[in-house]
């Protein structure tokens, strides 16, 4: 029988460490699980992005007959977005800053901070399929890319991950280095 009253209550030692460890390992969790689930979202983004991409190359062809931007005369062309890009009125509107100016929402810039570039090249198909010379080479290249190029490889289509030669003038693929998850290649 008990003296003098009522029992004192509290959580024993064994309790309070058992609750802690608990929440060490949730927190650990919800710490190992963190940049994953940013990394998915950002990526996630990117291919919202160029889904974008691709429907205002969509709309430019509308625009102009089934053309994609030109070159101008050169193999290749590399666009990096810069303010004075949105307000220069001296651009055509048919290259590729002139597309990225008109065509892109403003600011146009990569998740993970930064504009995107755009690096456009004409594939020239050969008897394999493939694409030669600089358009075979950015293609292979694509999946080390990590300063936000996006690649329009002009007169191809995609085949899982990667682009191969096309007869039709009027296709081309977009190309992207995700983050996390591989290459986005889609189709215009």
């Amino acid at each position: 029988m008990r003296k003098g009253g009522t029992a004192k209550k509290g959580f024993t030692i064994i309790e309070v460490i058992l609750v802690l460890a608990i929440a060490g390992l949730i927190f650990l969790m919800a710490f190992i699980a963190l940049p994953t689930l940013q990394r998915n979202a950002r990526d996630a983004q990117r291919r919202d992005d160029m889904l974008m991409f691709a429907d205002a190359l969509k709309k430019f062809q509308t625009n102009n007959r089934g053309v994609m931007p030109t070159t101008t005369g050169s193999y290749s062309t590399t666009v990096v977005a810069t303010a004075s890009l949105y307000t220069n009125t001296s651009i055509k509107a048919n290259t590729w800053a002139g597309f990225y100016r008109d065509y892109l929402p403003k600011p146009f810039t990569d998740p993970g901070g930064g504009s995107y570039r755009i690096v456009a090249v004409q594939c020239a198909p050969n008897a394999s399929g493939g694409c030669t010379g600089t358009a075979q080479n950015l293609i292979n290249d694509v999946g080390s890319n990590t300063n936000q190029s996006i690649f329009v490889i002009l007169q191809a289509s995609c085949q899982g991950e990667t682009a191969i030669g096309s007869s039709n003038p009027r296709k081309a693929v977009i190309m992207y280095n995700l983050e996390g998850s591989g290459v986005y290649c889609g189709d215009v």
